[in-house]
């Protein structure tokens, strides 16, 4: 095992009627300082009153800064359950995922794979009463373009005449049509078969047209500038609470039953989480959000053998490399660094082994999942010496790894790995310290040398990954990998087009091999097991289909009388 004194050091620092088709199988607050450590340390008790009926308690790790979807690429437990999207992704008992029905109760495609006609259920509301119309619709795939600083561009881009929305030249895209309050069309600028899909995402969760317009700037900032038409609504809203109640106009689906009347939410430092759970104050632990060490005892104890829950996170960890620092312009260097990285003993270490390594772009589970393009990454240091030996002061030139120091513990931990075994085979590695707001606007830069990222997938399909990461000159600009190879670009917009899915797919297979095996853009990592575990007043729970710390409250199931 590789301990070093720092890795130590953080680890306590941290401490302080539905329309089914396949889907194809996507800073830390709490209590005062002084309350807090005095918990931790194990000189005061906590005692909890008793619980409501009907009340799920749930720890989160971070404030939440927005509920307005379209201000935040992150944050999406609030907006899963206070807004309602065109369709959701469910996961049957099988762990099969299928897309079904939400706002749109039927929908057709043209031909040309380019017009998408959709039809309202009549019976969608939003909060304060109002009817969820084509409008609405309408007005929040614009606003996804137009909202300046919107990090949703994404989800709507593809519409035909976005980009003059983008400049400001349209309110709405002329791909969009309302029909009238039932009935919609968007027309996409090229063919794109994932789209449906693209329509689960929580990206694109229906806003209402005139509760926004009226809340202007101050639009999720708070409970009474913030509403949705999804199964609750929100009461309360601060830096280290969130109270959720449901919607009373909310039209439970087929089989749907809300067990959980009112939720509430609490920012937590991770070690009283845990000790909030253990004296039953929350009832469900992510254990995401807690330190290793106490998941480890958790897994072990026999009180908990048949409450942990768990789901395959759709997810890769990455080490993307800036192709245009001048040492790592050299593929030799590259290459050396994908086989330095012992990556199977950091899952092991860190995870437990709870996870697998991932040789490309797509995640196990995601659907367009290669295969074929497995198994060929190596460790293999002696190698990675070999090619760095090639070339002339590779060891002279330092390699930056960037921190961001509010970053978790394991996160932290992995760097300090990945910085031995680079300094192993003769690199320079030193690991420098940003904080998040500094590291986002440096990466988004192209300033980072080597920083490591994670994608989830937020709808199931693998252009959700190779297109948002590697889609443009923009896109690898904003990460910092900086790739520039136009025909790849070009490969990467023209599979969006290919109607066959078998051959759409195979084109994803090839472009993943490109870039990773023959371009060495990132060192892929691995993908992990997300691990929940329920406390005694939890019957049931179905984690998000995509393996996220977000979770669909409706999917909690309370015992009776709890």
């Amino acid at each position: 095992m590789r301990k070093t004194a720092s890795i130590l050091l953080m680890i306590l620092a941290c401490m302080a009627a539905s329309v089914r088709v396949p889907a194809f199988s996507g800073s830390q607050g709490g209590l005062p300082e002084e309350q807090s450590e005095a918990m931790m340390a194990g000189e005061t008790e906590y005692s909890e009153e008793p619980v409501e009926e009907g009340l799920l308690r749930i720890g989160l790790s971070e404030p939440v800064t927005t509920m307005d979807i379209h201000k935040t690429s992150s944050e999406y437990m609030i907006p899963l359950n206070i807004y309602e999207r065109l369709f959701e992704i469910e996961v049957d008992a099988d762990g099969d995922t299928w897309l079904v029905s939400s706002l749109a109760e039927n929908f057709t495609v043209s031909e040309d794979g380019k017009t998408y006609s959709f039809e309202l259920r009549d019976n969608a509301f939003f909060s304060d009463g109002t009817k969820v119309k084509a409008s609405d619709v309408a007005f929040t795939f614009a606003r996804m373009l137009s909202l300046p600083g919107s990090v949703q561009t994404d989800f709507a881009d593809i519409i035909s005449g976005a980009a003059k929305t983008m400049m400001g030249a349209t309110e709405v895209p002329e791909g969009i049509r309302v029909l009238d309050d039932s009935h919609l069309q968007i027309t996409l600028s090229e063919p794109f078969e994932g789209y449906i899909y693209q329509l689960a995402s929580p990206s694109c969760s229906i806003l209402s047209e005139s509760f926004v317009k009226e809340a202007g700037d101050d639009y999720g900032s708070c409970a009474e500038m913030t509403m949705g038409s999804g199964p609750y609504r929100v009461t309360a809203f601060s830096e280290n609470e969130i109270s959720l109640e449901k919607n009373p106009y909310y039209q439970c689906r087929e089989n749907e039953t809300l067990s959980a009347s009112k939720v509430k939410l609490q920012v937590l430092p991770p070690a009283l989480m845990y000790q909030k759970f253990q004296e039953g104050g929350l009832d469900i632990l992510d254990t995401n959000m807690i330190n290793p060490d106490a998941v480890n005892d958790l897994v072990h104890m026999d009180q908990y053998a048949d409450r942990i829950v768990y789901r395959s996170s759709v997810t890769i960890q990455y080490l993307m490399m800036n192709m245009q620092s001048p040492l790592l312009k050299d593929i030799r260097i590259r290459k050396a660094i994908q086989m330095a990285i012992d990556r199977k003993g950091i899952l092991d270490e860190l995870y437990g082994g709870a996870g697998s390594l991932i040789d490309g772009i797509y995640p196990k589970g995601l659907f367009g999942f290669c295969e074929e393009n497995q198994g060929w990454l190596s460790y293999d240091p002696e190698e990675a010496k070999r090619l760095i030996a090639e070339v002339p002061d590779a060891g002279k030139i330092p390699v930056e790894l960037a921190a961001n120091y509010q970053n978790s513990a394991r996160r932290l931990t992995i760097l300090e790995m990945i910085q031995q075994d680079l300094n192993d085979v003769g690199l320079r590695a030193d690991i420098v310290s940003y904080d998040g707001d500094t590291m986002m606007y440096l990466r988004r830069n192209s300033s980072l040398m080597l920083y490591i990222g994670e994608w989830s997938a937020d709808f199931n399909d693998p252009d959700n990954f190779i297109y948002t990461l590697f889609g443009s000159r923009g896109k690898t600009y904003s990460r910092s990998s900086n790739f520039q190879v136009p025909s790849v670009f070009a490969r990467i917009q023209k599979a969006r087009g290919i109607q066959d899915r078998e051959q759409r797919m195979q084109e994803y297979a090839d472009l993943e091999r490109i870039l990773v095996q023959e371009n060495a853009v990132w060192v892929p990592l691995f993908s992990t097991e997300h691990l929940f575990v329920l406390g005694d007043r939890v019957e049931s729970f179905s984690p998000f289909w995509a393996g996220w710390s977000s979770m669909y409250f409706r999917d909690v199931v309370l015992k009776e009388g709890k």
